[in-house]
């Protein structure tokens, strides 16, 4: 398995005041599990901050699922608008977000990350996990093979979520924990390297393997978030929308 050291600066967008904080119990759905990709499978066990290597990393993952659907726009196209209907009710394209309204309780920030990661789709990491998760992966999910493709997709949380929760328990030789997270690369293209840092009973408000934050507002002219709305084909809804 691929243990890696890392020690950089990385980035999270949450909401105010502290992004970096665990998410509230209270926001866990049924059972008290997150929804997350590499959540605890077992609710209430422990939580994950997720973080990126880059403040564009963060907001693509997080404007991905706001993407207009091509078929839906196709067939909006399509459709003829009286001219007047349209100048007195116009009408916003699709893909398009109230980018202000969107930003308002959200936060950048960046902080230094420190600990050990699991780098997931590792060969070596992926040889290791096979002979627990294989005959899972295909009998209960219906996936051809326990494999990088099946660690990056956005299907089969529970399959992802048991990894998570594997490793979280997994102990080094010395009785140490074996990582302190995971590092996976984003779906939405791998030079969008990601990381999901486990809870541990001692900590606190924040993991103890952050330091150094420094937070950064969002607005519509941040130019990350104007370059992943435009990489993901959205439309900022104008200021007076």
């Amino acid at each position: 398995m691929r243990i890696r050291h890392l020690e950089q600066r990385v980035w999270r967008v949450g909401y105010q005041p502290e992004p970096w904080e665990w998410a509230d119990w209270r926001w866990a759905g049924p059972g008290g599990r997150f929804t997350g990709r590499w959540d605890a499978l077992d609710g209430g066990l422990y939580r994950t901050i997720y973080a990126g290597d880059s403040l564009f990393a963060c907001l693509v993952e997080l404007l991905a699922p706001l993407r207009p659907d091509p078929a839906l726009t196709r067939e909006l196209d399509q459709i003829t608008v009286d001219p007047e209907d349209q100048a007195e009710y116009p009408t916003v394209p699709t893909g398009t977000i109230d980018v202000d309204n969107w930003a308002q309780n959200r936060l950048a920030s960046s902080a230094r990350l420190e600990g050990w990661f699991c780098v997931i789709t590792a060969a070596a990491t992926i040889a290791a996990l096979w002979p627990r998760f294989h005959a899972t992966a295909v009998s209960v999910y219906g996936l051809q093979d326990f494999d990088a493709a099946a660690l990056k997709d956005a299907r089969p949380r529970e399959l992802t979520q048991a990894v998570s929760q594997h490793l979280w328990n997994a102990r080094s030789a010395d009785g140490t924990d074996l990582c302190d997270g995971i590092e996976f690369l984003s779906r939405h293209g791998d030079d969008l390297v990601l990381w999901a840092l486990f809870e541990r009973s001692e900590d606190g408000q924040t993991s103890p393997r952050i330091s150094g934050i420094e937070h950064r507002h969002l607005s519509r002219g941040t130019p990350e978030l104007v370059e992943a709305c435009d990489f993901l084909g959205l439309h900022l809804c104008p200021a007076e929308c």
